[in-house]
């Protein structure tokens, strides 16, 4: 499948129009910019699981992490949310999320957590009682709500950004949580 691309510097017509005096804009800006109107929907929603913390931003960071993994998103791998580096997120435990199951790095939460965002992103179908149920006797119900909505949105923009070929920073980028006005990766 052919890519285009929107790398950070790229002039693409179009494109430009929504971000005029923005040369700083991210690639996923840029590419969001085929539908302005949306963006700001967007930003605001994605920052409330980081803003309103109903679920720890490790958790929400590992999980997303391990999505984005599980669908190849290189643009997503790149990017660490500073609320979960505050948090005590390392470099160490985000390289052992494929064995979270058997490390002993992970508590039973994060577990928990993340084998309900596996299950999510190849196969919401086997999804299991006692699986939500691991997942609820941990975060409880509002909190796996909010777990559940973030996963639908760790997943389903990590296939966007696939889907339209948004290009990978090139280093490691570490952000504040999204909102406001922080670029969002």
């Amino acid at each position: 499948m052919a890519r285009v691309s929107y790398g950070h510097n790229a002039r693409v017509g179009f494109l430009d129009d929504a971000f005029a005096g923005r040369p700083d804009a991210t690639p996923f800006e840029r590419v969001f910019s085929l539908r302005p109107n949306l963006f700001e929907d967007y930003r605001r929603f994605y920052a409330l699981f980081w803003e309103k913390q109903l679920v720890d931003p490790v958790v929400l960071e590992l999980c997303r992490l391990r999505i984005a993994a599980l669908h190849g998103c290189e643009s997503e791998l790149r990017v660490r949310y500073q609320p979960a580096l505050d948090a005590g997120l390392g470099e160490a435990k985000i390289a052992a999320i494929p064995d979270a199951a058997d490390s002993p790095l992970f508590s039973e939460a994060e577990r928990a957590c993340i084998a309900l965002a596996e299950l999510f992103a190849i196969d919401p179908h086997a999804i299991t009682d006692a699986d939500a149920a691991r997942v609820v006797a941990v975060l409880g119900d509002a909190g796996t709500v909010a777990l559940v909505e973030a996963l639908a949105l760790f997943d389903g923009f990590a296939r966007f950004r696939l889907m339209l070929g948004v290009e990978a920073s090139p280093d490691r980028v570490e952000v504040p949580a999204p909102g406001g006005r922080a670029p969002i990766y």
